[in-house]
């Protein structure tokens, strides 16, 4: 663990201070990675892209906390110029995953001000920085321009397309002096949301590695005219490299994908790469095996650990089909990375991001299927997506799908149009963030309002509570906003008897001593109405709630 070592606070002149020339170009960055080296989209982009700056001569550094519990950090080498800070607390103590911080940035700030103040001090300009993932790593940014506003310019990337990021941006405009969006759709909804700074809204594409040259044609799946029934000359291989992990990824519907194959007889092998909080629950699919099918699910599905970029890259090459059943992406580094590879991307067709990439038929496959739909829907579709797979000239469609990354999605093409945002935010004017509002966007117990807790927002719970008394409910959402908002709960006149959450690794578990189950079990626990505790994802779990009404209970939207 590396600590940082307060140095000098750096002039005014050399900070850009009012009436001086900021350094024009080469502004310095900062990349703020609070979940570490763990497998995920976010990772590989910021690790990419440092390499692809600090060849170009740019100083770079990447603030590195702790992985996630139960997540291995990636064994990956930085380019040669790339700094990586690991933080460490005062005598070495370890500060806290800023994750259970629950909003208490101290432990945090004054490690970060003092690499922004070194660096400006270093090389005379601001330093441009990207916080990722978290809204509270954005907090600490805000923190810094309120002291040190002439020394930090923050950029906001939106690296997917839900509601929780597009708020922490909303949260923390005051202070972001550019944002980007990473596909056309995030692009279109940051410009609705923020209209006065559509000038600061740029979308820039992500980009990955592309050979010079076509990959290696695979050895043929099937003699000409093939249909449903008819044998494979081997087996069809897919690969999904990523996070495991079920809310955003749906990885165990791979598994009923695999299950809904053997059952047509289409003969395949799948291979799932990666770490994350399912995969216990994965493997625990995969030994237990599956009744009705041509083959246990041991002998076809296999999951490995993360690879090295090298090892992905073979094990890509060899593959036929890239499969991924996401319910939401921004624009998936793993699909564009199998592109590359010369492997056809079968993947659900979600708002953002893949449409901006695939033409169905042409350079991969879509597969259908509702966001709120079950892993048995979602296998029936992809299966019959892999089966137009099948009766296309795969070869074409494969070196389509590596010419699309050739000549849009380039590792090159993406450094060199971040390094034109990163340089324009330098020389743009100072943020300061405003003295009255909470730097963190995960707020305390007190509901007076953050970037999960709406003002009025323990007011209208107080009052919904009010309207059900007596009545025993459900609260969907182990969330923060649950937490914040614990003292109203503590108070309710209506009897609270269980939560629910989408989250599957929080199943059994308990908050507050009420027992947290799956939604599709609420009406075991006798309630008759469901209060959904969310501010920012309220509207996305009021589409679903027939989850609910078809058990016979009523659904109420704080927020409506």
């Amino acid at each position: 663990m590396s600590s940082l070592v307060r140095p000098a606070r750096p002039s005014p002149r050399a900070a850009g201070a009012p009436g001086t020339p900021a350094r024009a170009h080469a502004a310095p960055l900062v990349i703020s990675l609070p979940d570490g080296l763990s497998v995920s989209g976010v990772t590989m982009w910021a690790i990419r892209l440092a390499g692809g700056l600090a060849r170009a001569g740019r100083s770079v550094t990447l603030v590195v906390h702790d992985e996630p519990p139960g997540q291995a950090r990636l064994d990956i080498p930085l380019e040669r110029g790339v700094a990586a800070i690991r933080l460490s607390g005062s005598g070495g103590a370890k500060p806290p995953s800023l994750r259970q911080a629950a909003g208490d940035l101290s432990p945090f700030i004054p490690a970060y001000r003092n690499l922004i103040r070194g660096i400006a001090d270093r090389t005379g300009s601001p330093v441009v920085f990207c916080p990722t993932l978290l809204g509270d790593a954005f907090g600490i940014g805000a923190a810094i321009s309120l002291t040190d506003p002439d020394l930090i310019r923050m950029v906001g990337w939106q690296h997917a397309d839900i509601a929780y990021d597009s708020r922490v941006l909303e949260y923390y405009e005051p202070a972001i002096a550019r944002f980007v969006g990473v596909s056309s759709h995030i692009c279109a909804g940051l410009r609705a949301r923020l209209p006065r700074r559509e000038a600061d809204i740029c979308c820039i594409v992500n980009g990955v590695p592309a050979e010079l040259e076509p990959p290696s044609t695979r050895p043929a799946l099937r003699a000409d005219g093939w249909k449903p029934g008819t044998t494979l000359k081997r087996p069809v291989r897919l690969t999904y490299t990523g996070r495991i992990e079920h809310n955003q990824k749906r990885v165990t519907a791979l598994v009923a994908l695999s299950d809904e194959l053997a059952r047509r007889g289409i003969d395949h092998s799948l291979t799932l790469v990666g770490d994350g909080p399912a995969a216990e629950e994965l493997d625990g699919l995969i030994a237990r095996g599956s009744s009705g099918v041509r083959s246990r699910r041991a002998d076809r599905i296999r999951r490995t650990p993360p690879l090295s970029p090298e090892g992905v890259r073979a094990l890509l090459e060899s593959s036929d089909v890239f499969v991924l059943a996401s319910r939401y992406e921004g624009l998936s580094v793993s699909m564009l990375e199998a592109m590359s590879a010369g492997c056809v991307p079968v993947v659900t067709p979600v708002a953002s991001g893949a449409t901006d990439v695939i033409k169905d038929g042409m350079n991969g496959f879509f597969a259908e299927v509702d966001p709120a739909e079950d892993d048995a829907a979602v296998a029936v579709s992809l299966a019959g997506a892999i089966e137009r797979f099948l009766g296309s000239p795969a070869s074409v469609i494969a070196r389509a799908a590596w010419s699309t990354v050739r000549e849009r999605f380039r590792l090159e093409s993406h450094t060199l149009a971040v390094a034109s945002v990163l340089d324009a935010a330098a020389v743009s004017p100072a943020r300061p963030w405003p003295t009255d509002r909470p730097c963190a966007f995960t707020g305390g117990t007190d509901a007076t309002g953050s970037g999960t807790v709406p003002p009025d927002g323990a007011v209208r719970l107080r009052e919904l509570l009010a309207s059900l008394a007596e009545r025993s409910i459900i609260l969907h959402g182990a969330g923060r906003h649950t937490v914040e908002l614990a003292a109203v709960l503590a108070e309710s006149p209506a009897r609270i008897v269980a939560i629910t959450d989408d989250d599957r690794a929080r199943h059994g578990a308990l908050l507050f001593g009420w027992p947290i189950i799956a939604p599709g079990a609420a009406a075991t626990a006798g309630a008759t109405d469901v209060v959904i505790s969310s501010w920012i994802h309220a509207d996305a779990i009021y589409a679903r709630r027939a989850v609910y009404e078809r058990q016979g209970l009523r659904v109420h939207h704080l927020y409506k």
